[in-house]
């Protein structure tokens, strides 16, 4: 069994006050301290319970901190992006979402002569899969930006990316897309 100790208690200390007026010395006495608590210690469950407590959030902290450590490195590019490493993957990226852009542009858009422009984003993973997809901008047209989803998953794999200073683990395109009224996707 285990019993927290309190210290023993000890008599306040008296604190003296020396002043001089006109040459005479006054000794005054302060109010005395209040005695310490009685309980500074918690008694030996409550101390075993926040011991544990305490362990728990221990344990939790370094399990964060070990999957922050782990989290996917990430990278992100645009139309804009002029590295020599993601340019030309961008280019091979643009071509490939055009081609399968194209064999499956959405009959009732074409039928309908729907067009519009949507950004997209899309999370590609080093082996060319895809973790993620969204729709950045609407097109205000539901059928198109679902389409430019669809679109994104269908021209999965993407290659794979290259080597690089960054060498990310996921790389987000995001990029507009032009769903023209003659039925054509153009990467913008």
């Amino acid at each position: 069994e285990l019993r927290a100790q309190s210290p023993a208690p000890q008599p306040p200390p008296q604190a003296r006050v020396v002043s001089s007026t006109r040459g005479e010395a006054n000794t005054a006495t302060a109010k005395a301290t209040p005695p310490p608590d009685e309980r500074t210690l918690p008694p030996g469950e409550e101390k075993i319970s926040h011991d544990m407590a305490m362990a728990r959030l221990a344990a939790e902290i370094h399990l964060r901190s070990e999957r922050y450590a782990k989290r996917p490195k990430r990278k992100f590019v645009s139309a804009s992006t002029t590295e020599y490493a993601w340019a030309g993957y961008l280019r091979e990226w643009v071509d490939r979402v055009e081609r399968v852009g194209n064999l499956n542009y959405p009959d009732e858009a074409r039928r309908r002569r729907l067009a519009g422009q949507v950004v997209i984003s899309v999370a590609i993973r080093r082996d060319g899969s895809v973790e993620d997809t969204g729709i950045v901008v609407s097109s205000g047209i539901p059928l198109l930006d679902a389409s430019a989803l669809r679109i994104a998953q269908l021209a999965e794999p993407y290659p794979p990316l290259p080597k690089s200073d960054d060498d990310p683990d996921v790389l987000h395109v995001t990029r507009t897309w032009a769903f023209l009224p003659g039925g054509e996707l153009v990467d913008r």
